[in-house]
């Protein structure tokens, strides 16, 4: 397709996809409408009716791109705001993207990403309240940028703190996201280092990456201090975020336990299976006294989860035993898919 916006007859084919229709949408995406509005009041209710809570709401925003290669970017790009979005105790509302692609693009394939955010957001009860497409030769391939939107009574937002003694547990994969871009771009490489129930396994894996739900139903549920989604960076690059400028630490008495499908790739590629980049792997701090019983709730719904650590007095400090464990330097994705290019060219 030819550089800049695209036609209006393909735009239009583009703004029909609009995801869920929630209560409270005055106008959004068309042809000539530069800018969503919502009636608050009415746009609030689901959030109040899902908690049982009718007092004042707090409005809560967020924005993530997707950059990394994967052939679902418009998936990925819902999930992971969402994710961000529910970490606050909020239900996600709206959804606006901004997608750039490469004039090589075709227009099936737009049309596929748009679908791909229609389906995600259907499927979460998010509404597409606008956006931006462009084609544009400053980028390689499909960038889609989301911004989210969300609702929370003010009693269940989450007040993302940490205390001493708190419990450090974890829902979800780690690295399930780098197990999914991984095998994607392996390709037939692949195939030498798992098997085909290894590979089906580790697909699903890297597909399930939502959990939103899980994190509201938590919130509402035990009302946790902290909820974090740990994105870039993995496990560890996340609980290091989250002991910056705080006057605690956290205590790992173990390594965690991972998938031994991951534990695979990582030697093959040569990476830190703990700084994966792990979209999906929710991390939850609570009370003490309600650790069993979170433990015991999430397991009703089938998804891996552990008690991992305990936050400890330690200024700043994450140690797993005797060991202090360094700041986060990058995303180890980057050395995984820069080790499996390394390969693919010596294959050549």
């Amino acid at each position: 397709m030819d550089e800049g916006k695209l036609d209006i007859a393909l735009l239009k084919e583009i703004l029909s996809k609009k995801g869920y229709r929630n209560e409270g949408i005055i106008s959004s995406g068309e042809v000539g409408t530069d800018a969503a509005s919502l009636d608050i009041s009415l746009a609030q209710k689901k959030a109040q009716e899902f908690y049982d809570n009718f007092s004042d709401t707090y409005l809560i925003v967020k924005s993530d791109p997707v950059t990394f290669p994967t052939s679902e970017p418009g998936k990925y790009a819902v999930i992971v705001n969402a994710n961000d979005i529910s970490c606050t105790g909020a239900i996600p509302y709206g959804f606006l993207t901004t997608i750039i692609a490469p004039p090589n693009t075709s227009f099936e394939e737009l049309e596929l990403v748009q679908k791909q955010i229609h389906q995600q957001c259907f499927d979460l009860g998010i509404s597409i309240l606008g956006g931006h497409t462009e084609i544009s030769d400053s980028v390689k391939r499909i960038i889609v940028s989301g911004h989210m939107i969300g609702f929370v009574p003010k009693e269940y937002y989450v007040s993302n703190k940490l205390s001493v003694e708190d419990s450090i547990i974890i829902a979800g994969e780690i690295g399930a996201e780098g197990i999914g871009i991984i095998i994607s771009e392996a390709a037939n490489l692949i195939t030498n280092i798992l098997d085909d129930k290894e590979l089906e396994e580790g697909g699903r894996i890297g597909e399930r990456l939502s959990l939103t739900d899980i994190a509201n139903i938590v919130n509402k549920k035990f009302h946790p201090t902290l909820i974090h989604d740990a994105t870039e960076g993995g496990l560890y690059g996340a609980l290091s975020e989250l002991l910056l400028n705080r006057d605690v630490g956290i205590q790992l008495n173990r390594e965690p336990k991972i998938n031994p499908i991951l534990s695979k790739l990582s030697k093959w590629l040569e990476f830190d299976p703990f700084r994966v980049i792990s979209s999906g792997l929710m991390i939850f701090a609570v009370s003490k006294n309600i650790t069993q019983s979170v433990l015991e709730f999430l397991k009703e719904y089938q998804i891996p989860r552990s008690l991992i650590g305990t936050v400890t007095l330690e200024k700043g400090i994450l140690r797993l035993e005797d060991k202090i464990l360094e700041k986060p330097k990058g995303d180890e994705i980057i050395v995984a898919l820069k080790n499996l290019e390394g390969i693919k060219n010596e294959r050549k």
